[in-house]
């Protein structure tokens, strides 16, 4: 699959993702495919079935966001359009297929999962795909998170290429 991190502390956030689509054990990259996208006041990031996030990465505007709370924006709005635009894009998950996405809000990370709950943690580490444990031990044990993705890319096969940093708040 991939590995996606966001780190979220007092200064705002910092997202990192690989480069690698992993396609029935076949890896692609490509230039122009970037995993962390900037759209308005949104950072995403996608990993799973690479239909379900193209068309939200790169066909789709997301709501502006209207100043209320950012979890209860999240939920009632966010997520409608989400799923309006795999709606209207064709999208029907079969049993076996999954998507789940990272999304940075003013000074919050939200992770996304493929039934479209919205999830926050304490911890301030989000990691999604198939590297992300690899780099969230590295980074509980003191690395960066550069060194926290080079880590994942030694150890997953899914994961690999240019590194993708986006910060926020910073």
């Amino acid at each position: 699959m991939t590995t996606i991190i966001a780190i979220k502390d007092s200064k705002g956030f910092t997202f990192a993702a690989d480069a690698q689509v992993t396609d029935t054990e076949r890896p692609y990259q490509h230039r122009s495919m970037k995993k962390i996208v900037e759209v308005d006041e949104y950072v995403m990031a996608g990993a799973g079935n690479s239909r379900c996030c193209d068309v939200i990465l790169y066909g789709w505007q997301p709501p502006k966001y209207d100043g209320s709370e950012p979890y209860i924006f999240m939920v009632s709005k966010f997520i409608t359009a989400m799923r309006k635009q795999h709606e209207d894009t064709g999208i029907t998950l079969k049993e076996d297929e999954d998507f789940v996405f990272l999304v940075g809000l003013k000074d919050r990370v939200f992770h996304v999962a493929g039934n479209y709950a919205v999830l926050e943690t304490s911890t301030g580490l989000y990691g999604i795909g198939t590297g992300a444990s690899y780099a969230l031990g590295a980074i509980a044990h003191g690395a960066t998170l550069q060194e926290a993705m080079k880590i994942a890319k030694k150890f997953d096969i899914n994961t690999n290429g240019k590194i993708q940093i986006v910060e926020r708040g910073q």
